[in-house]
C-alpha cells in the first residue's frame, strides 16, 4: 500500500516523516532494520536520530540516498565485479575518492590539455572553473540518469547559437570525462557519480539483489520526495512494488535551487501521477507573488546606501541595535546571496568588537591558510624532500607556529640556518630537534597520515593553540589517508600530489555535526539562502544583504554546463531559449524567497545602488520585495 502526503514546511508541522517512523517502530516492536527512512541530507539524519529516544532497537536505517547506495555497493561488491567489465582491478571492496582529489585530477587534466593541445580555446574561464563545470556535469548526469558519453553533445545540442560556436570544447569535455571515469572505475575507485551509476546499472536491475533487499526492508518512508534525484526516484518506484507499506511526503515549494539534483517533471511522471494522494487537493503549483504576499513576515527595505561598504556598515548598525533591544543573537540570520569574504570579515569584525558572537556556515579558507595547517604541509615537504614546494613566507609561518616566536625571530633563524645542515645548527636547539625528529621518521617506513599524526601529537598538540586546532589537523590527516589509498591504486606519485592538492584544492569546512551544534548556540549566523534552507536553519529575524544583486538568482546556462538541460525530462536536441532561462531563474527565486519567509517574523532587506564591482544594479528580487513590502496594495503584478 502506498500513501502520498503533502508535507508542510512550517516548523511546527515539520516532523511528519519522523512521526510515521516512530509509529512503524511501535508497530514492529522496534524492528528498525525493516524500516528504511530516506532523508534529504545529513542534517536531517542527525536531527532525527537525536530526536529518537529508544530503549532498544536494531540497526537504524535513517539515511540519505547516496549513503544508502554506497553501503549497498560495499556489501554487494563481488556481484558488481562479476557483472561490470569496466573494472580491471578486482579489489575486495571499492575505494571512495575524496572531492578534493576528484577536483585535483580534473583540474590537472584540463591544465595539461590546454597547454599541450590547445583545448577549450574558446572558453575564457580558468582551469579550475572549467574543471568545476565538468565535475558538476558528471554529478548531475549520474543523479539524473544521463549517459556519461553524451554529456557534451546534449549540452551543445541545446545551444541556441550552436551554429556559431565551436563544437570542439564539448567533445573535448567528453574526452576528459571519459578519461576521469575510466581511470577511477578500472581501479575500483568510486565518487558519488560512479556510485550511482554502478548501483542503478548492476544492482537495481538484479533480481537476486532486490529479493535480498526487500526481504529485509518491509517499509519505506520518503521524507522529502521533492529533494529526490531521478536515480532516487527509480529506487523509490522499485520500493513501492516490493514493500508492505510506503509513505511518501513531498512539498513542491521546497524545489528551491537548480543546483539540487531534482527533476520535478520526472517525479510527477514516475510517482505522483501513479499514487492516489491522501489529500484530494494535492496538485502541483508554482509559487507566485500572491503566495509571498500572504506570508506573515514583515519586510523593511533600506536602499539608502550608494556603495557596498556603506550598506555593510548599516547592516552592522542594525544588528547592534537589535542586540541592544534584547533580541537574542540566535534569533538573527544575515543572509547573503553568495559566500562573500568582504562581507563576512567586515561585519564579523565590527560585531566582535562589540562582543557580539558570529559564525559563518561557510569557511572560505584552504587548509594551508591556517598556521597549524601550513605547519603540517611544511613538515610534509621536509619529510619527503619537497623543499622547492615551500615558499619563504610558509617556512617563516612554520617557524613561528612550532617555536611560538614572532616573525622577526623566525626571520632571523631562517636566515641563519637556511644553508646549514642539521648537524651544524648549534644556536637554535629547539628548531634543530624538530628537524632531527623528521629525519628520524624518514628512516621508518610510515605512510603520510601516520607521519602527520605522530608529528602533530609529538610536536604540535601541546603548543598554545594545539588543542584548539585538532579539528583542522584531523581533516588534513584524514585527507592524506584518503589520497594515499586512491593515488596508490591510480599508480600516481602520492606524496607529491598530496602536497600540491593540499596547497590548491583542500579547503577547510564545517562538518554536518558542526553546523547542527552551531545552530543551537547563542550566535548570529552569516549564511547563504541555499545553506539556510538546506541546513534547516530557523531564525525569526533575517537580514538580507545586497538585494539588488542578480546573484540571488544566478545564471543557469553556462559555457559548457546547463543543469536544466542535464535532466531526463529535457527533450533531446531541444533548444534552451532565453525565455526558458528567465522562467527558471524566476521560478527558483520565488521558491527560495518563499522558503526564507515561511517561518520568519521580520526581514530587514538592504540594497546598495552600486554593486561590489562598481556597477549600478537592480534585480528581480528587489522588484519582488518592493511589491510585498507594501501589503496594502492589491495589484500583485
Amino acid at each position: 500500500m502506498e500513501y502520498l502526503f503533502e508535507k508542510s514546511s512550517l516548523k511546527e508541522y515539520g516532523n511528519e516523516a519522523l512521526d510515521k517512523y516512530r509509529e512503524l517502530l511501535d508497530k514492529t516492536d522496534n524492528n528498525s532494520r525493516c524500516i528504511l527512512l530516506l532523508v534529504p541530507n545529513n542534517n536531517t539524519k542527525i536531527r532525527y536520530e537525536r530526536a529518537l529516544r529508544l530503549n532498544y532497537s536494531e540497526e537504524l536505517k535513517i539515511t540519505t540516498y547516496i549513503s544508502f547506495v554506497k553501503k549497498e555497493l560495499v556489501k554487494y561488491w563481488p556481484l558488481i565485479i562479476e557483472k561490470c567489465d569496466e573494472i580491471s582491478t578486482k579489489a575486495v571492496s571499492p575505494t571512495f575518492i575524496s572531492n578534493s582529489l576528484s577536483e585535483y585530477l580534473i583540474v590537472q587534466k584540463v591544465k595539461e590539455k590546454r597547454i599541450q593541445e590547445g583545448y577549450f580555446e574558446d572558453i575564457t574561464g580558468t582551469n579550475k572553473s572549467i574543471a568545476n563545470s565538468i565535475m558538476t556535469n558528471i554529478n548531475k548526469s549520474a543523479f539524473n540518469l544521463i549517459d556519461f558519453d553524451f554529456i557534451g553533445e546534449k549540452i551543445y545540442s541545446s545551444k541556441k547559437n550552436k551554429d556559431s560556436i565551436y563544437r570542439f570544447s564539448y567533445t573535448q569535455m567528453d574526452e576528459i570525462i571519459s578519461y576521469y571515469i575510466n581511470s577511477l572505475l578500472s581501479n575500483s575507485i568510486l565518487d558519488n557519480a560512479l556510485s550511482i551509476y554502478l548501483y542503478n546499472q548492476y544492482l537495481l536491475n538484479d533480481d537476486f539483489y532486490l529479493k535480498n533487499l526487500f526481504t529485509e526492508v518491509r517499509y519505506i518512508i520518503v521524507d522529502s520526495l521533492e529533494s529526490s534525484s531521478n536515480a532516487e526516484v527509480d529506487f523509490i518506484t522499485e520500493a513501492l512494488d516490493n514493500t508492505l507499506q510506503s509513505y511518501i511526503y513531498f512539498d513542491y515549494s521546497r524545489d528551491y535551487s537548480v543546483f539540487n539534483n531534482v527533476d520535478i517533471d520526472y517525479i510527477n511522471e514516475k510517482i505522483i501521477s501513479k499514487i492516489k494522494p491522501k489529500e484530494e487537493n494535492i496538485k502541483k503549483k508554482e509559487i507566485r507573488i500572491e503566495d509571498l504576499y500572504l506570508l506573515p513576515a514583515n519586510i523593511e527595505l533600506n536602499q539608502s546606501s550608494q556603495l557596498y561598504n556603506e550598506m555593510l556598515d548599516l547592516i552592522s548598525e542594525k544588528v547592534t541595535s537589535l542586540i541592544e533591544e534584547d533580541v537574542s543573537p540566535r534569533d538573527i540570520a544575515i543572509i547573503s546571496p553568495i559566500n562573500n569574504s568582504i562581507l563576512e570579515h567586515q561585519i564579523r569584525d565590527s560585531l566582535i568588537e562589540k562582543n557580539i558572537d558570529v559564525f559563518s556556515t561557510k569557511k572560505d579558507k584552504k587548509a594551508v591558510d591556517y598556521p597549524y595547517g601550513n605547519a603540517l604541509v611544511v613538515a610534509t615537504c621536509i619529510f619527503y624532500g619537497y623543499l622547492d614546494f615551500i615558499k619563504d613566507d610558509e617556512y617563516l609561518s612554520f617557524l613561528e607556529t612550532l617555536l611560538e616566536i614572532n616573525r622577526i625571530k623566525a626571520f632571523k633563524i631562517f636566515n641563519e640556518t637556511r644553508h646549514l645542515s642539521i648537524d651544524n645548527i648549534d644556536e637554535h636547539s629547539q628548531y634543530r630537534d624538530i628537524l632531527q625528529y623528521i629525519e628520524e621518521k624518514k628512516k621508518s617506513d610510515i605512510k603520510i597520515h601516520e607521519f602527520l599524526t605522530q608529528f602533530y601529537i609529538d610536536k604540535m598538540l601541546n603548543l598554545k593553540e594545539g588543542k584548539k586546532n585538532v579539528g583542522l589537523c584531523k581533516k588534513i590527516i584524514a585527507e592524506s589517508e584518503s589520497f594515499s589509498e586512491s593515488l596508490s591504486l591510480l599508480g600516481m606519485k602520492k606524496e607529491k600530489i598530496f602536497v600540491e592538492a593540499l596547497k590548491s584544492t583542500i579547503n577547510d569546512y564545517y562538518s554536518v555535526v558542526d553546523i547542527e551544534e552551531l545552530k543551537s548556540k547563542d550566535k548570529i549566523v552569516i549564511t547563504t539562502p541555499y545553506s539556510y534552507i538546506s541546513s534547516n536553519i530557523d531564525r525569526s529575524i533575517q537580514i538580507w544583504v545586497d538585494i539588488g544583486s542578480n546573484a540571488w538568482n544566478m545564471k543557469i546556462e553556462k559555457d559548457i554546463s546547463n543543469l536544466i538541460v542535464l535532466r531526463k525530462s529535457f527533450e533531446e536536441k531541444k533548444i534552451y531559449t532565453n525565455e526558458m532561462e528567465e522562467y527558471y531563474k524566476k521560478y527558483y527565486l520565488y521558491n527560495t524567497v518563499y522558503n526564507l519567509l515561511l517561518n520568519a517574523k521580520k526581514i530587514y532587506a538592504f540594497k546598495s545602488e552600486y554593486a561590489i564591482n562598481g556597477y549600478i544594479q537592480e534585480s528581480i528580487l528587489y522588484s519582488i520585495l518592493l511589491k510585498i513590502s507594501h501589503k496594502g496594495d492589491k495589484n500583485y503584478d
